[in-house]
């Protein structure tokens, strides 16, 4: 009980000591660069001291899932359908794209199908030259829908 003590002591005495030459030789600069050397010192030394835990065990991992299976239908296989996609998204942001694209795409579509009622939705309307937004998506819907119906 006796050693520890001493040892603590002589340890306490010598920082101090080392703390005091560091202000004696470069004032608050050597105070504070000998204080981190110490503080680093001490953190070392009871690292050293204290015995870790034993580290839990690895669990094992499990096994990798197969991926999920594709669809038996993409997108991807239907390439007309992914252009008329693009296209409608389009006719939404520009009037021109609708006027030059979309419109006589629908109005084929409303003649192929004999729907004189939507083709009648898809006359022309403003000047296909002018910059503007394109059709809003309610009426994108509604020509759609009125396509759709039997």
């Amino acid at each position: 009980m006796r050693r520890p003590r001493l040892a603590a002591a002589a340890t306490l005495a010598g920082i101090a000591a080392v703390l005091a030459a560091g202000y004696a030789a470069a004032g608050l600069t050597g105070l504070i660069t000998v204080a981190s050397v110490a503080a680093l010192g001490v953190l070392i030394v009871a690292r050293a001291l204290v015995k870790g835990q034993k580290p839990p065990p690895v669990q094992a991992r499990q096994p990798r899932r197969e991926p999920a299976p594709r669809p038996a239908v993409r997108t991807a296989d239907f390439p007309a359908y992914q252009r008329i996609a693009s296209d409608l998204e389009w006719a939404r942001m520009s009037q021109r794209h609708y006027e030059r694209i979309v419109r006589p795409m629908l109005a084929r579509l409303a003649a192929a199908l004999d729907r004189p009622r939507a083709a009648g939705l898809t006359r022309p309307g403003r000047s296909a030259d002018v910059d503007e937004p394109g059709v809003d998506l309610p009426t994108l819907e509604r020509i759609i829908t009125t396509l759709e119906e039997r």
